[in-house]
């Protein structure tokens, strides 16, 4: 006989296995550093012809076009991680200033044309971090 809906017994070990597999990865998992990395990386540079279309583009296809201001990092994950182990700074709290210069680009709206701004450069980047990961951008410096 067939079965006529879903039956909650069998998804159980279905998402218990999924889980086991997530964790099994050897990676920490923090929900804090996932918004971090869907708000501030951007690796490689989505390309555009000016940073204006950039950051309107990317305000809105990360869903941060509430923030006034958002800071987009263009490098490699693994190089931001390490901003909260050996390349990073403590400089109070649970804050990190990175040793080195990231190219980034800061996206700021403008009420005059109800529209985003980006200004892009290189910086040293401070990070808030958790667990050897970032989970917030603080500032450039």
């Amino acid at each position: 006989m067939a079965l006529k809906g879903p039956c909650p017994a069998l998804l159980l070990p279905l998402a218990l296995l999924v889980a086991c597999l997530a964790l099994s990865s050897g990676d920490p998992w923090n929900l804090l550093n996932d918004i971090f990395r869907r708000q501030h990386v951007n690796n490689p540079k989505n390309e555009a012809i000016n940073n204006k279309v950039y950051c309107n583009m990317m305000m809105w296809d990360r869903g941060v076009f509430w923030k006034y201001t958002n800071t987009f990092i263009h490098a490699p994950i693994s190089t931001i991680n390490a901003v909260c182990k050996a390349d990073g700074i403590p400089v109070g709290g649970f804050k990190r200033k990175s040793k080195k210069e990231f190219t980034i680009t800061t996206c700021t709206f403008n009420l005059g044309t109800f529209s985003f701004n980006g200004l892009s450069g290189k910086n040293k980047i401070v990070l808030a971090c958790l667990n050897g990961l970032p989970v917030k951008f603080v500032r450039h410096i």
